[in-house]
């Protein structure tokens, strides 16, 4: 009897030790790190039309157990700038292995031909006396992301009022899903609607340039229309006011009128926005 207790003393040590040696294996066998992400550069250069494969150059996945999980890597968010001067955003990829461990890693993407939003007018800011059209209802904005953000334009202030006639300005803002923002402050004509006077059509309602460009204003008039519709030259047409400054950025103004008799006077304007 004196031997039965070392000898279950013995069988206890060897089961344990048997045991721990199995349970270190069974941990050793289990994939808990996940998959190491490996990148070529820290910094990636892309377009703003970059498909799915531009955002996945240069990088790997290995994991311990599964080997190269590169082809099931998936890109899970694009942060909106972090430095809007360079255009460059924070990219977060995510892979997972076959024992269910998600592995993250971002890097930062700069966008090389990317360009702020732009405003575009519906029509001229020149407004009869009595319109109830709003500055909202004129501003839209377009952005290379998200397309058209005119959804996304507000009005900071507006200071006319079309009750009566005169000049006045207003300021819009657009931000696009990037979170860059831009600004514009317009100038505005309220004149007395006179139904008898021809219109001034002009090639576009605004135009963008860069310091430094050529502007001709009168090449931005199209043509002359009756009230009954009918097309005429651009003959009687004249720049009244134009404060456009080429060598420095801002928005700018161009007003053109025509008298085609003395009572009936047509006016129109422009709006120049000249970028650095």
């Amino acid at each position: 009897m004196k031997y039965i207790k070392p000898v279950a003393i013995t069988i206890f040590i060897i089961t344990a030790i048997i045991f721990l040696v199995n349970w270190v294996q069974y941990k050793n066998s289990i994939d808990s790190n996940g998959a190491v992400f490996h990148m070529e550069e820290k910094l990636l250069k892309v377009p703003v039309k970059a498909e799915n494969s531009d955002y996945l150059k240069g990088v790997k996945a290995i994991d311990k157990k599964d080997g190269d999980l590169t082809g099931q890597v998936i890109i899970e968010s694009i942060s909106k700038f972090v430095n809007k001067d360079k255009h460059i955003c924070n990219i977060t990829y995510a892979v997972e292995d076959s024992e269910k461990n998600i592995t993250k890693a971002t890097r930062q993407i700069q966008y090389v031909d990317y360009h702020k939003p732009k405003f575009y007018l519906k029509k001229p800011l020149c407004l009869g006396t009595g319109e109830d059209e709003k500055a909202i209802d004129i501003i839209g904005a377009t952005d290379v992301f998200d397309g058209d953000i005119s959804n996304k334009v507000k009005i900071l202030s507006a200071s006319f009022s079309t009750l009566s006639s005169g000049d006045s300005t207003v300021l819009a803002q657009a931000t696009n899903s990037r979170g860059d923002t831009v600004k514009m402050k317009a100038h505005v004509i309220i004149k007395e609607e006179n139904t008898k006077a021809p219109k001034i059509v002009l090639k576009n309602n605004l135009v963008y340039l860069h310091k430094g460009d050529k502007f001709r204003e009168m090449n931005q008039v199209a043509y002359v229309e009756s009230p009954a519709g009918k097309k005429f030259s651009t003959r009687g047409v004249k720049v009244s006011s134009s404060n456009v400054n080429m060598d420095k950025a801002g928005c700018y103004n161009v007003i053109y009128t025509m008298n085609e008799n003395r009572t009936n006077e047509s006016i129109t304007n422009l709006t120049v926005i000249v970028e650095d």
